[in-house]
């Protein structure tokens, strides 16, 4: 590993700290970008991407007073610091994507900040060029991920598993199915080939235009098989195209769906073990008093307007001027159904901003190219390069 604090070119406060909706127990997470030394980026056999961990001691020096003097962060040095920083490289190609994360970190207020040098300036002032329609399903998908969660655990609250499943509750013999393993993986993988078949990741086009094309053909699939809005839903009706495709037998036909749904329902048993177990005792307060977990449904929201108003103005609100609204939606403002509501509500309007959003496909990619070219040999002039 290289000196780390020598090659470091930004720290911002993130989370909620960033977000405007600290408040007494939240820790500090620290995220930055670091340029790697030119011989670990050209070395065959070391390679850097990112850095986790406790914040370097030698940064410390200069981060920790400015940490200090903010006025949320400040409260919060005693309960734990962590710290995560990208190579430049991983962190412009995941703003490129649109990564939600990295955008926050590229768009971080000011007042946020706790060091910075040029190279990173001359990257901040390049942040609008990051910002293409993808933030619609990126923004998107990382919300859905959080409703996922809540509509879970909400389940699991409600109706908790009481039982860990058996082989023979599928109709499965005990000590094993009729189909040995080496079988099982060898239908199930042409089951896969067979349905990535029917998509468009072969195809060679700009990845924005084959998210467009991918939803188009997702709604296509579920109007023709009327399927729900989940991916479950789905997966689990696209297997009797395939079977019949494929012309499997029908006893293995219901063999492999019977494995499936056991592998399913072990995979749902230890998930509900590891969360009953894991769980912050407050937040579990907070799902028990509310039904469901409010802080995933604060998120849920707060990246919904994010993405939309992203959308809508060409700009990134990292800290909220909503941060009210958002710790009441933790506090349980919103019951469960009035959530729902209030997200498929933001998820429409996010489609009708995708479609008249004045930013751009996707990023000029020579331009950014220069940019982190430029910075990357800006920032390594004059170091020595580690042995």
């Amino acid at each position: 590993m290289f000196p780390l604090e020598q090659h470091t070119i930004f720290l911002t406060l993130a989370g909620s700290q960033a977000h405007g909706t600290a408040r007494e127990g939240s820790d500090v997470d620290l995220r930055g970008v670091c340029v790697a030394p030119l011989g670990v980026r050209l070395s065959l056999f070391r390679t850097f991407e990112q850095y986790e961990g406790a914040l370097p001691e030698p940064l410390a020096a200069t981060v920790l007073p400015r940490i200090a003097a903010h006025p949320t962060a400040s409260r919060a040095l005693a309960i734990k610091t962590e710290c995560v920083i990208f190579d430049v490289a991983k962190f412009v190609s995941l703003c490129a994507a649109a990564n939600p994360n990295a955008l926050e970190i590229l768009f971080a207020d000011e007042r946020d900040w706790v060091f910075q040098t040029t190279p990173w300036r001359r990257l901040y002032d390049e942040r609008h060029q990051f910002l293409t329609k993808k933030v619609q399903q990126t923004f998107l998908g990382y919300a859905m991920a959080q409703l996922k969660k809540i509509k879970t655990h909400r389940a699991w609250l409600l109706n908790p598993p009481t039982k860990k499943p058996a082989r023979e509750d599928f109709g499965l013999p005990s000590a094993g199915g009729t189909l040995n393993r080496d079988d099982q993986h060898r239908i199930e993988q042409s089951i896969a080939d067979k349905i990535r078949s029917y998509g468009i990741d072969d195809f060679d086009m700009p990845k924005s235009t084959r998210i467009a094309i991918a939803e188009r053909l997702e709604t296509f699939y579920r109007d023709v098989l009327r399927l729900g809005e989940t991916d479950d839903d789905l997966e689990e009706c696209m297997r009797p195209v395939v079977t019949h495709a494929l012309a499997l037998p029908s006893g293995v036909v219901s063999v492999l769906n019977a494995e499936k749904k056991y592998r399913a329902a072990m995979k749902h048993w230890e998930a509900y073990q590891s969360w009953k177990t894991h769980r912050n005792p407050a937040r579990g307060e907070l799902e028990h008093q509310h039904g469901y977990d409010t802080k995933h449904a604060m998120h849920l929201i707060r990246l919904m307007r994010m993405g939309l108003e992203a959308l809508e103005t060409g700009d990134l609100q990292v800290r909220r001027d909503d941060a009210d609204e958002l710790s009441a939606i933790r506090d349980g403002a919103l019951r469960f159904d009035d959530l729902l509501a209030h997200a498929d509500a933001l998820r429409s309007h996010m489609e009708a901003a995708g479609r008249g959003s004045s930013l751009p496909n996707d990023v000029d990619r020579d331009r950014v190219d220069a940019v982190v070219y430029s910075l990357s040999t800006e920032s390594l002039q004059g170091r020595p390069d580690p042995a």
